[in-house]
């Protein structure tokens, strides 16, 4: 038997090497590799000395020759192909061992220049993964270093390689070529500005399969972006390291990135509960301990069983607070050792840390994020778009009433504003001091969603502001606000009927201001 091995990732490579010399397998590499596996004290040749041919424009061309190829290609069943290859004194190969140029590593690097990613272009060893995989049936293709050992294990304890392994090697090294491919296209793509090209692929990895999906008769898996053209390690759910608790489920993940999206909004210590995807207490404050409990008082009877998110380290006082009550899962940038301590005794509480700071990004890095869209499904395809972003800098907004807002009415305004966009439309919140006091939420029209905030409220709704995710309809939602006392009304405007909303305002002596934009979360 004979073998190739080029590999830019070299862990595992001198176990299989050693392994694949003593089952007196002749092994051929590139010069990189090669340098490798002689030092390691493997024996192993050139490529040359199967192509009689240099590498050459600095390694460029090493590989790429009928020599390599078609000792790959040819079918060991087709007496032609084996005649070709006697007659033109080539050899049969019968492994490929490659891993790609590490391109999505290079582009990572924000100074990264175009020059130096396309020099991390792998062609010859996409080429050859891609010929070996093509003939699978009687060459076996490894492209990854965690599938040496199972590889290697299957030869010893059945003396060969099943069929059924060589197709299953086979797809994931198809699949790497497309995902290497993916995200060479994304990086030329997105320096554009083209988010959606004619045709698309999604360049995804596999984190785990989930014990089930939304329900327990659904099955899912949880995946990843692969890292491609990140200017930054950003907070994200998928990066967090999971420090504690029982598995994590398919609704804690959709929990967990709302709670994350929430709190990193804000610049203050800032704590979030959600339920249901949607917050349900919120709150900013001089400390964490004092942003939980107001965000905890908000709405204490619906705060059991969700899940908390938080812009800062989670400390032993907030800890002592958090672990007097039932929550599925936090997540945070970090714990101290003693908070992480107490809450660690609970057994299923789920506990995520980020070990990046969570705090509001600029527009343009929400927007890139990496190139990555927000993906949702739809019967027969997908639906894709930019992030909607509020980003760090001042919203922008203009009065529209008589009476213009105080400045604290300005300040809940806008922590309002910023918590009515992860909330399901149609949105209304009322908050007063940076803390949510009602929510209405997913409701069919908006003056319901007014009423079930309102009604959560209570007598907190007096002296409270308003946001409204998208404009009133009717004047009927500002009305009803008004007569349980809420001050100051936030909304994008734009509706025909915005005047009649504007008189209701003035009436009542509501301060009143439009965004232009709106913030629907369907």
């Amino acid at each position: 038997m004979r073998a190739i091995i080029s590999v830019a990732n070299r862990e595992g490579l001198t176990n299989l090497a050693r392994d694949l010399q003593s089952r007196s397998v002749e092994i051929f590499s590139t010069s990189g590799t090669l340098k490798a596996l002689r030092s390691a004290g493997v024996r192993a040749e050139s490529v040359s000395a199967l192509t009689n041919f240099p590498e050459i424009l600095d390694g460029r061309v090493k590989t790429l020759h009928p020599a390599i190829l078609a000792g790959v290609l040819a079918r060991r069943d087709v007496s032609k192909h084996e005649e070709e290859l006697k007659k033109h004194h080539i050899v049969p190969l019968d492994m490929v061992v490659v891993n790609l140029y590490p391109f999505a590593a290079t582009i990572a690097r924000p100074e990264t220049t175009l020059l130096e990613a396309l020099e991390q272009i792998d062609i010859g060893g996409v080429t050859l993964v891609r010929a070996a995989a093509k003939n699978f049936q009687d060459v076996i293709v490894l492209v990854r270093p965690e599938d040496y050992a199972d590889v290697l294990q299957e030869w010893r304890e059945q003396g060969e390689i099943s069929l059924e392994t060589r197709r299953r090697l086979a797809a994931i090294a198809f699949q790497q070529t497309a995902s290497y491919d993916t995200a060479i296209a994304e990086y030329l793509r997105v320096a554009t500005g083209d988010y959606f090209p004619d045709e698309l692929t999604l360049p995804l990895e596999r984190i785990q399969t989930l014990r089930y999906g939304e329900n327990p008769h659904q099955q899912a898996a949880f995946y990843r972006w692969n890292e491609t053209t990140t200017p930054a390690k950003l907070a994200t759910v998928a990066e967090a390291e999971f420090l504690h608790g029982k598995e994590l489920s398919y609704n804690n993940l959709l929990d967990l990135d709302t709670a994350l999206a929430t709190v990193q909004s804000f610049t203050a210590p800032t704590a979030v509960i959600v339920k249901h995807t949607n917050p349900c207490g919120l709150a900013c404050g001089d400390t964490l301990l004092e942003a939980y409990k107001k965000a905890h008082g908000g709405d204490p009877i619906s705060a059991y069983g969700g899940i908390i998110g938080a812009n800062r380290q989670i400390d032993i006082a907030t800890a002592q607070e958090i672990e007097q009550l039932f929550y599925e899962a936090i997540i945070a940038p970090e714990y101290t050792p003693e908070a992480l301590a107490l809450l660690r005794k609970k057994k299923n509480l789920r506990l995520l840390a980020t070990h990046r700071p969570i705090e509001p990004l600029a527009i343009n890095t929400q927007l890139l994020y990496g190139g990555r869209p927000e993906v949702r499904t739809v019967s027969g395809g997908l639906l894709i778009q930019t992030p909607d972003a509020i980003g760090g800098r001042e919203i922008e907004y203009r009065v529209v009433t008589d009476r213009e807002p105080t400045l604290e009415e300005v300040t809940d305004l806008m922590f309002a504003w910023k918590a009515v966009s992860q909330v399901k439309s149609n949105a209304i919140v009322l908050a007063h001091k940076l803390t949510l006091v009602g929510v209405g939420a997913g409701q069919m029209n908006r003056v319901t969603s007014v009423q079930l905030a309102v009604d959560k409220a209570g007598p907190r709704a007096r002296g409270a502001v308003l946001a409204s995710d998208a404009y009133f309809p009717f004047s009927d939602g500002v009305e009803t606000a008004a007569k349980v006392g809420v001050t100051a009304i936030i909304q994008p405007g734009g509706s025909i009927r915005d005047e009649e909303s504007i008189r209701m305002a003035n009436r009542y002596a509501i301060a009143m201001i439009f965004t232009g934009k709106r913030h629907f979360r369907h």
